[in-house]
């Protein structure tokens, strides 16, 4: 793959000879066509292609939510096309055949904000996680107002991510209850991540689990 910055191609797209040239952020580059496909349906490639369907699956859950924007602003953070193409990038390998998911390894949130420091859980109950963490308020990347969201997948709706209620935590507030609704779910896969006061900038999740069993 060639990079085509400063060059009288830069912003292409399409094939041009035998290569196709595509453009991420601003950035262009040329990658070059393969001559045969000498196994299309060899045992990686069909693995690699049950990863997909479920990604997308998750992303299109997330549409016109809090979620959605977030990738917007990840993906323009890391100058990648878009929202969806930073999801996929992110969390494609985290799905598999038979409707897995790796919940423990996916990322729902992302972005310049820093975690807290030593951000914990303290106690799990069967309806609410109870957290702690240490105030990092310093800079840009974190400040006092930035305030706690969380993201939820439960067991009966394995690929649909709620943003629960506000959860009326801050950073400076250093600890957290998060309460969880009640439903026909087990198991409930939360994903605790900060948001800045103006909805501009988010952290890195961190993600915790809660069984009623």
């Amino acid at each position: 793959m060639a990079t085509l910055n400063d060059s009288v191609l830069q912003g292409a797209s399409g094939k041009i000879g035998g290569y196709v040239a595509y453009t991420v952020g601003n950035k262009t580059y040329a990658r070059k066509l393969a001559d045969t496909i000498s196994n299309p349906r060899s045992e990686g490639q069909t693995a690699q292609r049950s990863k997909l369907p479920g990604a997308q699956t998750m992303y299109r859950a997330t549409r016109g939510s809090l979620l959605e924007k977030v990738y917007a602003l990840a993906a323009r953070e890391e100058e990648r096309r878009s929202g969806y193409h930073w999801f996929l990038h992110a969390n494609m390998n985290m799905f598999g055949p038979n409707d897995y998911i790796e919940y423990p390894r996916l990322l729902l949130s992302d972005g310049s904000l820093q975690l807290p420091f030593g951000m914990k859980a303290t106690a799990v109950h069967a309806d609410k996680l109870e957290l702690e963490w240490l105030d990092n308020t310093s800079t840009v990347t974190a400040q006092a107002t930035d305030q706690l969201t969380v993201a939820a997948i439960f067991d009966n709706e394995p690929y649909q991510p709620v943003v629960l209620d506000d959860t009326g935590y801050y950073r400076s507030d250093e600890k957290a209850v998060v309460l969880v609704p009640e439903g026909a779910w087990t198991t409930v896969h939360l994903y605790c991540f900060f948001a800045a006061q103006d909805g501009k900038r988010y952290s890195p999740c961190m993600y915790f689990s809660i069984s009623k069993s």
